[in-house]
């Protein structure tokens, strides 16, 4: 795992360690989670709706953010929220019907809220002056890391060892990320204050741009184990996405420091794009454009979350991270289960080749469009 950026103390570092065991859970079930749905029978968006679910909980509980800061501390929020992440996931051996399945990950997404929601506010309050985007960059990688491990893995061990030995898994890591949280500020609180007409405008592109790309990898994600059979492809394809999205956000962090945020923004969305339709093209002929696919869809993916998360912050004021932070995550999460559940009605209507392909045109298509908009002005 990165270190802590230079002055970043104790705390950060803890917080380091706390979200990289909290995302062990995420990253483990992110594709495990559907193939159990799958091999009890759902298909199609029924698969999709177990990443939707999840997300949409997320999302929903993030829409409470502005009274949470108001009655918990962020460690208390990151606590509760690596607990409620983490607890659930052992029960789901006992059913691998969709309802049992759909009522367990909803649980889990109001943890996950409340643990991505502060930590990405205590990014902003705990980073060394004129590091922002550094921090930022090593806080994304530490979530993005067990992707490394996890998210490849996850599939290969529930396909060889069985399902139990990765949800009991997942469940360890969040008890231990809730008892490390002990060691984050006791007294950090967040602030919500948004000004829609003025924030609205400021952000817009970005967080559109970021939504876009999210939706890119939360469709290949959940889809890409159901639509590859061979665990060994598919977990090397996931493991692509994952090295391709952590490389990326460490860049992305250093460029930002020196040359600005934003300037990755429109190369990272084409980037999810051009890897969406590297994988559709395997799945037609059965390549090794699959790998290369997947690591430019989480290069893209990765990259853009740094930078978008950066001019947020620059763009509503240092005061205002809570505010920040809130929005950005309602984009990751809503963009995450956005795209998979759009895509279980693509799939379920075309294929999954013609499904990726549908998003690769998509995410272009609309990212020039955005971009365009904003004429003369940087959209980043």
């Amino acid at each position: 795992m990165a270190g802590a950026p230079e002055g970043g103390g104790p705390a950060f570092a803890a917080l380091l360690v706390v979200t990289f065991l909290a995302f062990v859970n995420y990253a483990a079930l992110l594709s495990v989670v559907p193939l159990w749905s799958a091999a009890g029978g759902a298909a199609g968006v029924a698969v999709g709706s177990t990443t939707g679910v999840m997300m949409a909980a997320t999302v929903a509980t993030q829409l409470a953010v502005p009274w949470l800061f108001e009655i918990c501390t962020l460690r208390t929020m990151v606590i509760v929220g690596a607990l409620l992440l983490g607890a659930p996931t052992p029960l789901y051996i006992l059913s691998d019907g969709l309802a049992p399945i759909v009522a367990i990950t909803a649980i889990r997404g109001i943890g996950f809220a409340l643990v991505v929601t502060a930590g990405a506010t205590f990014v902003a309050d705990l980073a060394p002056a004129g590091k922002l985007a550094t921090a930022a960059s090593h806080y994304g990688v530490a979530a993005a890391l067990p992707n490394l491990g996890a998210l490849a893995g996850g599939v290969w061990l529930a396909k060889t060892w069985g399902f139990p030995v990765v949800f009991w898994g997942a469940a360890g890591a969040c008890l231990a990320a809730a008892v490390s949280a002990l060691l984050l500020p006791v007294r950090h609180r967040g602030k919500f204050r948004f000004a829609a007409t003025t924030d609205t405008r400021d952000i817009r592109v970005p967080i559109a741009l970021f939504l876009l790309t999210a939706g890119s990898f939360g469709a290949a994600t959940t889809f890409l184990p159901v639509a590859v059979p061979d665990a060994g492809v598919a977990s090397w394809a996931l493991l692509a996405a994952a090295v391709g999205l952590v490389a990326a956000r460490l860049t992305a962090g250093a460029f930002a420091d020196r040359a600005g945020a934003g300037r990755l923004l429109p190369v990272s969305v084409l980037c999810c794009a051009a890897g969406s339709a590297l994988i559709a093209v395997s799945l037609s002929a059965v390549s090794g454009l699959l790998v290369v696919g997947a690591a430019l869809l989480g290069a893209g993916f990765g990259a853009c979350q740094n930078d978008s998360f950066v001019l947020t912050l620059e763009r509503l004021g240092s005061g205002r991270s809570g505010t920040a932070s809130t929005i950005w995550n309602i984009a990751y999460d809503g963009g995450l289960g956005l795209g998979a559940v759009v895509f279980g009605w693509f799939v379920a209507a075309a294929g999954y080749a013609e499904a990726f392909l549908g998003v690769a045109a998509g995410v272009a298509v609309v990212a020039l469009l955005l971009i365009r908009s904003m004429g003369r002005r940087a959209p980043c």
